[in-house]
């Protein structure tokens, strides 16, 4: 009887790019989260504490922020596979009020990947207990590549250092094919 392979070791995060005026990301934003972004290879995630200046009632975190944080995290699993997209159709499920003050983790995966388009879920959960707060499933279009190098160029932060990550990683693969 032979012993199966190990298991693929895990793949080590990396930290994806932050532009410098998004709501969700930027690095320069004064009224924005100013979040970072995490993967896998696979998954991406961020987490966050909202404060009360993020509420809607009293103690709960608004639900466009929610839709907010959640549509930016399923649309960045575009990234693992070479594409910038944006959002075509979101569609936000509410399961209980967004606490303020807890450390919340927002997580996306890719469901779905043709040519003209892109199919993502996520979910945004209470760190310390693990509840769900929202689930979202997201349906986004790819940019053209002309498209995508003109915002790297222009969206500040440090977009433009992951394109010439993302530009290496592309000649590996064309000398490898």
């Amino acid at each position: 009887m032979t012993t199966p392979p190990p298991p693929p070791a895990p793949l080590v995060p990396r930290r994806q790019p932050g532009s410098a005026l998004c709501f969700v990301c930027g690095t320069e934003n004064p009224h924005g989260l100013r979040v970072d972004f995490y993967d896998d290879g696979q998954r991406v995630w961020t987490e966050l504490t909202a404060a009360e200046h993020h509420q809607s009632w009293p103690g709960v975190l608004h639900g466009g922020i929610i839709s907010a944080i959640l549509d930016e995290t399923i649309a960045r699993v575009a990234f693992l596979h070479d594409r910038w997209v944006h959002t075509a159709r979101l569609t936000v499920r509410f399961l209980k009020p967004g606490p303020l003050g807890q450390r919340l983790r927002a997580t996306g995966e890719l469901t779905r990947d043709a040519s003209l388009l892109m199919e993502m879920r996520g979910k945004l959960t209470v760190v310390e207990t693990g509840e769900v707060v929202a689930e979202a499933t997201g349906t986004f279009i790819p940019l053209p590549p002309e498209t995508r190098d003109e915002l790297a160029r222009k969206l500040g932060g440090d977009f433009a250092a992951w394109e010439q990550w993302l530009s290496t990683s592309r000649s590996r693969a064309t000398v490898v094919e």
